[in-house]
């Protein structure tokens, strides 16, 4: 065999198993599909963070009755530039990918630019860029996830985002309706409503955050959205 393991993704569970074969003295390659980091670090909980903490600050200093609290009064409008945020959550990305990146090359972990797709004979990985195949005792799949996005609708990352384009804030709309009121949804109903939006839910089951602990559902409902300019609809199924 080429190596003792193929690892076939590069997110955050990719990471870690290479880490973990690496400390079993496992000869080791990763296949990242060009993609370091995965979904977590690129697309959803890092850049994320980084985009609720900079809207958080916006809010914070708009929040003036609270301010006052602390003897503290700014004088003029809050002002944002929307590029510089969106270029501040892809900058801490960025960093994370590369130290990620860097802590499988200091551990000798061989990676493959490439997509790796099952070739069908067992052991083998084939990268899908060069055609070479690979040869492993043992194989990990860790190909990460994708957005869903329902039936019906056409996602052109201009007008109608996944959360993926969404983290890229090309714009702060009016009016935002964010189909799904799970924790990604409620993240960017935070952000947004920060700076500027207005938010309409639009969740397929009865209640709004409905994968939530009730008691957590009423937490997050109280503290994130009765004072917001944000609304729901609940049993409805987005289409188009």
């Amino acid at each position: 065999y080429d190596f003792d393991v193929i690892i076939v993704g590069c997110g955050v569970g990719g990471h870690g198993a290479a880490l973990h074969a690496r400390a079993q003295d496992l000869s080791t390659a990763v296949f990242s599909g060009g993609d370091v980091g995965g979904t977590c670090v690129n697309r959803g909980c890092v850049p994320s963070k980084a985009l609720l903490a900079a809207s958080g600050r916006v809010r914070e200093m708009q929040a003036e009755s609270h301010l006052s609290e602390f003897g503290i009064t700014v004088d003029g409008e809050v002002r944002f530039d929307r590029e510089g945020v969106a270029g501040h959550a892809r900058q801490l990305a960025n960093r994370v990918k590369g130290n990620l990146e860097g802590s499988l090359v200091a551990l000798n972990v061989d990676i493959v630019d490439g997509r790796g797709v099952l070739t069908g004979a067992p052991h083998e990985v084939r990268d899908e860029s060069s055609g070479k195949v690979y040869t492993a005792r043992d194989i990990v799949l860790a190909p990460g996830s994708v957005p869903f996005v329902p039936p019906g609708v056409e996602v052109d990352e201009k007008t109608v985002y996944t959360s993926d384009g969404a983290l890229e804030l090309q714009s702060v709309p009016e009016w935002v309706a964010i189909v799904g009121s799970g924790y990604i949804g409620l993240e960017f109903s935070d952000v947004y409503t920060a700076l500027g939006s207005e938010v309409t839910f639009i969740e397929a089951l009865p209640n709004i955050m409905p994968t939530f602990d009730r008691e957590i559902a009423k937490q997050a409902e109280r503290l994130l959205i009765r004072d917001r300019p944000i609304d729901y609809r609940t049993n409805v199924f987005a289409s188009k």
